[in-house]
């Protein structure tokens, strides 16, 4: 396990203080859209282990990880892949050990919490150790979490390793527009809203809303905003750590983009091979599926999706207006959202 990435830690079951080990190789890490039930196949090898056995067989790993952070349906598969073209980047798309982490750590220090706050800093290092195994000497992982996920990302870029991250967002009414005209975003709205207003609520000291009374348009720009304010309490805890992508800036100019992701990373980011990478298949094909889509085909989208939903949208924006109205938090949202995507 201590040797190279091969073993994942796949699952996590809290409960039992047990794992499911997976075997993969470098060639699967890159062609997985996510490290989730999706990697799985008759022939992949696997098994449950002990928490405490697996410590006890990394204990001398060392910890140091990168990440990708972002509010959802924004780009970040994309970002992975081409960042893990380059041979200095291991990337690691949604390990799903961290979502789950990142939920155990919303409870640490409640009556109900499973884990004690030094148990959950054990495993939370664990896994971290294990995320930083490489295939070869000076390769960095750079691992992309879960859109909500980013609630931990304070924690997380609070290691003593000092982790960089990008996180990825793009303007509420391009959110608005990307998620309403997609029916897996949409989904996914729906089963977040709950968790997300919480969550929400939990930033604002307050609890003003009422999920039920939401339509679908106040509802994703409610998640938009519970995201970005845990992305933004990271960033203004950890400004040197952290680099803005604006997706659809991104696109707009990816070759400047993605220098500058690399170089914020500490990457080489020779002119010629950012080029290559660029004008390559990566930027022509759906990032989590393989079908064509590229700069232009989501523009398509999104102007279909101003026409089509133009009623949710304007719902949407005006919920945002109302709500950075009454509070300051999320009219720093709006004003930091816009300079992003300058």
């Amino acid at each position: 396990m201590a040797a190279s990435p091969d073993i994942l830690l796949h699952r996590l079951d809290p409960v039992h203080e047990a794992a499911h080990l997976v075997r993969l190789n470098e060639a699967a890490y890159a062609q997985a859209a996510f490290l989730d039930d999706s990697i799985m196949g008759p022939q992949t090898p696997g098994l449950w282990a002990r928490l405490d056995e697996i410590a006890g067989l990394t204990g001398g790993l060392p910890e140091r990880c990168d990440f990708i952070f972002h509010i959802g349906h924004v780009g970040s598969t994309l970002m992975s892949r081409l960042l893990g073209a380059f041979p200095g980047v291991l990337s690691l798309r949604e390990p799903m050990p961290l979502p789950l982490l990142a939920q155990l750590h919303g409870h640490l220090n409640r009556p109900e919490s499973l884990w004690s706050a030094e148990r959950f800093e054990a495993v939370l290092s664990l896994c971290l150790k294990l995320w930083s195994r490489t295939y070869r000497p000076g390769q960095l992982p750079l691992i992309k979490a879960t859109s909500w996920a980013g609630e931990m990302a304070p924690a997380l870029l609070s290691r003593s390793s000092r982790p960089r991250a990008l996180m990825m967002t793009v303007t509420p009414e391009a959110y608005l527009a990307g998620v309403l005209v997609s029916p897996p975003a949409t989904g996914d709205v729906r089963v977040s809203a709950t968790t997300a207003l919480a969550r929400l609520h939990r930033r604002l000291g307050a609890e003003p809303f009422t999920l039920h009374r939401m339509s679908l348009g106040e509802r994703t720009a409610m998640v938009w905003a519970c995201e970005m304010l845990a992305l933004k309490a990271a960033a203004d805890e950890h400004p040197g750590q952290v680099h803005w992508i604006d997706f659809d800036t991104f696109l707009a100019a990816p070759e400047p983009g993605l220098t500058s992701a690399l170089t914020h990373l500490g990457q080489p980011a020779d002119p010629a091979a950012v080029r290559m990478v660029v004008q390559g298949p990566l930027m022509s094909r759906y990032a989590k599926g393989g079908h064509p889509f590229d700069a232009t085909k989501r523009r398509q989208l999104l102007n279909s999706s101003r026409q089509s939903n133009h009623a949710e949208i304007i719902k949407g924006l005006a919920w945002l207006e109302d709500a950075a109205g009454r509070f300051h938090a999320i009219a720093a949202l709006a004003q930091a959202s816009s300079s992003m995507s300058q």
